[in-house]
């Protein structure tokens, strides 16, 4: 059975709660569908773009971001299955031309450590090395300018470089580009008509453009002007789709790996991919293969959220409940919007109640113990103590576009020495931690799950 609708008016329900989130957080447009064991509803609210004025349809395209890497590590299990591919073989015996910065690391990167981002590389390069179809070799010659944090398998850290390395070993082992691969081992087979990677692709449906503050505390938006993102990044966040097709992607990952009766990845390599394979630092609580894994009353909600420039998206899966729920956003805001309302859905439609661990009290020294400078590339994170809270201060610049912005201060409250959590505002639930050298002093703070290095007090 489908509904679908655009904008009902059902007070108490879903549709009040996007409402609510959309004006909370000053989002110009989303897209919400909902998968209950079988039975499948999409809603579209708002625009698709503020200079359009065309409303969001429940068939809407957006970007889904990293979203993509679940279906990135979904093809990997397809070749694991075929014998093909081997999680726990190093690299550098598919890419024998691998080069990469540590020769350590590159003798011992394995698949399972790109897609469970445990490889130690830098994460975020988003160079552009064109449309060709040699887009993805072209950005893998490059990888030994980019820094080895730590050594294979010692910490985790979002890496979405670690996705393109495992994309272009997919292209190796099956001898055609990353997006053919994709189409004809997972789009197809899973009926996945809205499913693509190009903008010249998507524009012929009814599509979303990502829109971006005008301020980083306005709620004033304008229309992200960089749509595309560079070829290479495709395989950790290229995809463009609506609700419908995520939640057709969600009912398989639920249904132990079939799509009307047919037999497309086996039960076990499901299960596998839901299953913990490393602690998630802050971003999880455990990550699995390519899920994020995390609990809420005692049940594991299995999920993964995606941001590019002006979009975000979340999708999110009960298994046990055969219960989906798919959100995409076109507004920078939009993880704010997309927490509130899984939340929201949970409560409602499951009884499963979200609740953020409670701060705890921690003496003046313990907090001036992390105070200091920490930098990653394209951020730079002073904290502070301030009234017995951490204050972040944080000056970044986008990877994609090289804009630059200074971001309102983040009020963080203890969790324990070296683990706080956001109080308030847009990030209020996102948890950050310190990770001390063997010396007692700060060596990195895994903020947004990413490792930035402690420079200076």
């Amino acid at each position: 059975m489908r509904r679908m609708s655009n904008e009902l008016t059902r007070p108490g329900t879903l549709d009040e709660a996007v409402r609510d989130a959309m004006t909370r957080w000053s989002i110009p447009g989303i897209a919400v569908g909902i998968f209950r064991d079988g039975a499948v509803e999409t809603h579209g609210y708002g625009v698709a773009s503020l200079e359009t004025g065309f409303p969001v349809r429940p068939d809407t395209l957006f970007q889904i971001g990293s979203i993509s890497k679940v279906y990135t590590a979904t093809l990997a299990m397809q070749l694991v299955e075929e014998g093909k591919l081997s999680l726990d073989t190093p690299v550098i015996e598919y890419l024998p031309d691998l080069k990469l910065a540590d020769a350590d690391a590159q003798r011992t990167i394995t698949m399972r450590h790109l897609l469970t981002h445990t490889s130690g590389l830098e994460g975020d390069r988003f160079d552009d090395y064109g449309i060709g179809d040699d887009a993805l070799a072209k950005a893998i010659a490059e990888f030994h300018t980019l820094r080895q944090w730590t050594a294979p398998g010692e910490l985790w850290s979002y890496c979405n470089s670690g996705f393109y390395l495992a994309g272009r070993v997919m292209e190796q082992i099956l001898g055609q580009t990353f997006e053919q691969a994709m189409r004809e081992r997972v789009f197809a087979p899973l009926g996945m008509e809205h499913s693509f990677f190009f903008a010249h692709e998507a524009i012929v449906y009814p599509v979303a453009v990502g829109h971006t503050q005008v301020t980083p505390s306005s709620a004033e938006h304008k229309v992200a002007r960089l749509y595309p993102l560079p070829r290479c990044v495709n395989a950790a966040g290229g995809i463009i789709a609506n609700v419908g097709d995520l939640l057709r992607f969600a009912a398989f990952h639920m249904s132990n790996g079939t799509v009307g009766g047919k037999q497309i990845l086996s039960a076990e390599s499901i299960a596998a991919m839901q299953e913990q394979q490393v602690k998630a630092g802050n971003f999880a609580d455990a990550y699995g293969i390519g899920w994020a894994l995390d609990t809420v009353d005692g049940v594991k909600i299995v999920s993964h959220g995606g941001s590019t420039n002006g979009f975000q998206a979340q999708l999110a899966l009960v298994p046990s409940r055969r219960f989906a729920i798919a959100i995409l956003t076109n507004g920078d805001r939009g993880a704010a919007a997309h927490r509130d309302i899984q939340r929201w859905a949970l409560e409602h439609e499951l009884g499963l109640r979200s609740t953020d661990p409670e701060p705890i009290t921690l003496p003046a020294e313990a907090l001036e113990r992390v105070v200091g400078t920490y930098k990653r590339p394209h951020s730079t994170i002073t904290l502070s103590v301030d009234e017995g809270r951490l204050k972040a201060e944080i000056q970044m610049s986008s990877p994609l576009t090289g804009e630059t912005e200074t971001l309102p201060p983040l009020f963080m409250s203890p969790l324990s020495e070296q683990e706080f959590i956001v109080t308030e505002g847009d990030y209020q639930g996102m948890r950050t931690d310190v990770i001390f050298g063997d010396d007692g002093k700060p060596r990195f703070l895994r903020f947004s799950g990413r490792l930035a290095e402690y420079v200076q007090d």
